[in-house]
């Protein structure tokens, strides 16, 4: 079996080796982290991608895939709108990538039941997003100092960091391909400076491995000439005759 994958950057180290060590043909296509911020805007980088693909299998340079498979889940709504083609499109039933992360979407909505407040984190987030948190914020930091003044600024960083206070703690999976001393490190700094506690919750490959293995049993099948649509559910979204 032959499947494309075009998947967020989180995944790069879980999916690269599964990928690597499969008997099945896998070629990717990594997205940006944090895509999901803008549901809009990830819905025209996955149509960028999905046209991209579709004019290379055209053209003769790229061999077609048996499936194409998002490496995301619902994402706010961000994969809603995406239409099949001639090949089916296959996506995760999950609200994004921490329910695969986990494990299993169940999983993901039991803890998040329990444990209200959490933000997620584990080696890809911070490898593909947070390795350079603070250099980032310092950035944000002096870019209103240099428009508004050193006063001004303070105030303004407090706004910029205000989403912060819906959480309590910081919850990072650990496991997978790479989980190392330094990227926990990484977490634990994250969480003192946004004043939470950590949390460690064993990750699961369960989910990224049947993605790479074709089993699809847990995921929306999008056939040709279809589209993706969400409903309210444990289904997620479903496929719509485009």
């Amino acid at each position: 079996m032959r499947l494309h994958f075009i998947a967020c950057r989180v995944f790069a180290r879980e999916l690269g080796y599964r990928a690597a060590l499969s008997p099945n043909i896998i070629d990717i296509t990594w997205q940006p982290q944090g895509l999901h911020e803008d549901p809009k805007i990830l819905r025209e980088y996955l149509e960028q991608s999905l046209e991209k693909l579709y004019g290379e299998i055209d053209r003769g340079i790229t061999q077609r895939p048996d499936y194409i498979v998002l490496g995301y889940g619902l994402c706010s709504n961000g994969v809603c709108g995406i239409t099949a083609r001639d090949i089916p499109i296959v996506v995760p039933r999950t609200d994004d990538c921490i329910g695969v992360f986990l494990g299993s979407e169940e999983r993901y909505l039991k803890l998040f039941n329990e444990k209200k407040g959490t933000y997620w984190l584990n080696a890809g987030w911070i490898e593909s997003s947070f390795m350079h948190y603070e250099e980032r914020e310092q950035a944000v930091y002096q870019g209103y100092v240099d428009q508004f003044g050193e006063d001004n600024a303070d105030y303004l960083m407090e706004i910029y960091n205000g989403w912060k206070k819906d959480y309590k703690s910081c919850g990072y999976i650990t496991g997978g391909v790479r989980d190392t001393e330094e990227l926990r490190a990484v977490a634990k700094r994250f969480a003192d400076d946004s004043g939470w506690s950590l949390d460690f919750y064993e990750g699961d490959g369960r989910l990224v491995q049947a993605l790479v293995d074709g089993d699809f049993s847990e995921c929306l099948v999008c056939p040709p000439g279809h589209t993706i649509e969400a409903v309210v559910g444990p289904e997620k979204m479903r496929a719509v005759k485009s």
